[in-house]
């Protein structure tokens, strides 16, 4: 690019550089007319800052200086993100550095994969794999350009919420101040039938999972449970059926009896739901056998497990996304506790989602709601999208409070059944 020298004017003008936004180091090279001498710059090829406007200064016919203004027209800078796409769906891309993407059936809200069209010399900082969940919150994203970290918000827009199609009702208005990720659903339709009560809490993946209680042998109603309020879920666990396994903060705080459904969150926050069974006060966890006489876990069957919380079910009763049989139920656990299609009853279950939703249920049992069967409970919590589900409290125990309040009516109010612990969550 050649320059346009203004000798009445004093100055020296350069155009708009269409491949160069960083003008910081431009490299001049100054050719001068017989008799005159470059002053400053020092050298006739010399780099400059064409940012600002950058004095010349020339001796003319080794007499006078004279000194010219040199800049340039600024470059625009262009965007960082020149295009954004969720699989084949276009992204529109803000000036308020906004990515908003319309939601489509088959989209996976808590799974949102970008793929992003920058411009040359910009890189993703975070999350480096573009993915975002995006049903809760709007997502961040960074971007680092020209040295600089440009934050950009992530948006959805047209979700549908698959509950309410379902049949469920919003009703997390009536529980108070909630964190944004925790949603609160009714039916009156449980299992398909009518006036059958049941609530689910809908639970995100940034929650964090608490193991509250003292086990069998320091048994507590929920109220005694929630006492110290410092999450805002509490689902009652196991009366007495089996002994629960349990561990908070790392440590066991109770062995189970038998080999059930265990839920666990690891140090890295995410969620697991396996068969589990303590050995020697350690846990283990099992695979899935579709079929055969039961097995009695050992050590070489099994594989180390260390979450930092956990709790154990009554049953698993969703495994790998297929509803588990009685038949499942004996050979994997040795037990069918109310396992019968026509065991109706009001029942507690937690599942998990492969992206780490979690949906807490509990039904009720009285005022004409006559709760669900296992098989029933299963299909529900796969409805959810729950790849895994296990079972907690059936009968006249089941319980869930939302920041202290009820939610489906127990058959035992007012003098609530003791448990020996519940699954938390803030």
């Amino acid at each position: 690019m050649t320059a346009t020298v203004n000798d009445t004017d004093k100055t020296i003008k350069f155009g708009e550089f269409q491949n160069t936004t960083d003008l910081t180091a431009v490299e001049v090279t100054f050719k001068m007319n017989k008799g005159h001498i470059l002053k400053t710059p020092a050298n006739l090829t010399s780099t400059v800052n064409l940012n600002n406007p950058v004095n010349v200064v020339v001796l003319m016919n080794g007499k006078t200086e004279e000194t010219y203004k040199m800049t340039a027209d600024t470059p625009e800078t262009p965007e960082a993100i020149l295009g954004a796409k969720v699989g084949d769906v276009e992204a529109a891309v803000g000036e308020d550095k906004s990515i908003t993407v319309k939601w489509q059936e088959g989209m996976e809200i808590n799974h949102m994969v970008f793929t992003l069209d920058l411009v040359e010399g910009a890189t993703v900082k975070s999350p480096e794999n573009l993915t975002f969940d995006l049903e809760f919150e709007e997502g961040r994203l960074v971007v680092n350009y020209l040295g600089e970290d440009i934050p950009y918000t992530v948006k959805v827009t047209d979700y549908k919420d698959p509950l309410l199609d379902m049949g469920w009702t919003d009703v997390t208005a009536n529980f108070g101040t909630l964190p944004a990720y925790i949603k609160v659903y009714k039916t009156t339709k449980a299992g398909g039938r009518d006036n059958n009560v049941a609530y689910v809490a809908m639970i995100g993946s940034k929650a964090e999972m608490g193991c509250v209680g003292e086990g069998i042998s320091g048994k507590k109603t929920i109220s005694d449970l929630e006492a110290d309020g410092a999450y805002k879920v509490y689902l009652v666990g196991v009366d007495s059926s089996i002994s629960q396994f349990m561990a908070s903060d790392g440590n066991t705080v109770q062995p189970d009896s038998r080999i059930s459904g265990v839920i666990g969150q690891d140090e890295d926050g995410s969620y697991r739901i396996a068969y589990g069974h303590a050995i020697d006060n350690k846990l283990y966890a099992f695979p899935f056998r579709a079929s055969g006489a039961f097995e009695a876990p050992t050590v070489e069957k099994g594989t180390p497990w260390a979450p930092k919380t956990a709790v154990g079910g009554l049953h698993m009763i969703l495994y790998e996304g297929n509803v588990l049989t009685k038949e499942n139920a004996s050979t994997n656990e040795g037990a069918t506790i109310y396992y019968e299609d026509t065991d109706y009853y009001a029942r507690s279950a937690v599942g998990i989602t492969k992206y780490d939703k979690i949906f807490a249920f509990c039904g009720q049992q009285v005022d004409g709601s006559n709760g669900v069967s296992i098989p029933e409970l299963a299909q529900i919590m796969k409805d959810f999208g729950c790849e895994e589900a296990i079972q907690f409290e059936a009968s006249g125990t089941p319980n869930m409070h939302i920041n202290k309040i009820e939610t489906a009516k127990n058959s035992k109010l007012p003098n609530l059944k003791a448990v020996q612990c519940a699954v938390a969550f803030k």
